[in-house]
């Protein structure tokens, strides 16, 4: 009879798995089954981290920013506060994340074309280009944003995030009007694009805002 009632439990379990009969004739866990805590390598890869820059939390797993790096920069020693800002943030990526950096003025300067994985040598690399950069020269908004949107668009990254920091209207390349609307063109993937206003004076606020607006982000002024 024991061996009929064991047979029976093993009928019901089916396709559970292997089971163990131990020697006082008791059942122990299936050899095939997962003893828990593992988690699906997918949703591991693709499970969005948070990253803190100038004190706002930004959740993904692809973060690319656009840095003034105009002249305007360097009067209150905003230029260096940005660099440790950037430091901070870029060391908080894990290596499952992308991320990507410009930085502008009268010209657009790239640190990478595309997308890079946030390895340890990238990480570094990208900070050490960063900690280069000299506050000089004109705003030219609209192409640094531009610029910003073309990396992020060729990321891969279902949560993408854009971070664009400055500190005043453009000098160069047109309107605040155009800018925002170049800049909300070139993302036509959508990707959430915030904006941090750094300046004292108040006239780029409200670009920055309707940029943020337009572009499913948020706004922040830095005091």
């Amino acid at each position: 009879m024991r061996v009929i009632a064991l047979l029976a439990v093993f009928s019901m379990l089916g396709a559970a798995g292997t089971w163990i009969v131990a020697q006082d004739g008791g059942l122990r866990r299936p050899l095939d089954l997962p003893s828990g805590g593992a988690g699906n390598n997918e949703d591991d890869e693709d499970a969005p981290e948070t990253i803190t820059f100038y004190g706002s939390e930004y959740e993904g797993d692809g973060f690319f920013w656009c840095l003034d790096k105009s002249c305007s920069m360097g009067w209150s020693g905003e230029i260096g506060t940005l660099k440790a800002e950037v430091a901070i943030a870029v060391n908080q990526l894990s290596a499952r994340a992308e991320f990507g950096v410009v930085a502008f003025s009268s010209n657009t300067l790239t640190w990478s074309p595309q997308p890079k994985k946030a390895s340890g040598g990238n990480k570094a690399a990208a900070i050490s280009w960063v900690n280069g950069l000299s506050a000089e020269g004109g705003t030219c908004l609209g192409a640094g944003g531009v610029a910003l949107v073309n990396i992020a668009n060729q990321s891969t990254k279902r949560r993408r995030q854009m971070m664009f920091l400055g500190d005043g209207v453009p000098s160069c390349g047109g309107s605040s009007a155009s800018v925002i609307a170049d800049i909300t063109s070139a993302n036509y993937e959508q990707i959430p694009l915030h904006t941090l206003y750094i300046s004292a004076a108040t006239d780029g606020i409200p670009l920055f805002q309707a940029l943020a607006s337009q572009n499913g982000g948020t706004f922040t002024l830095i005091q």
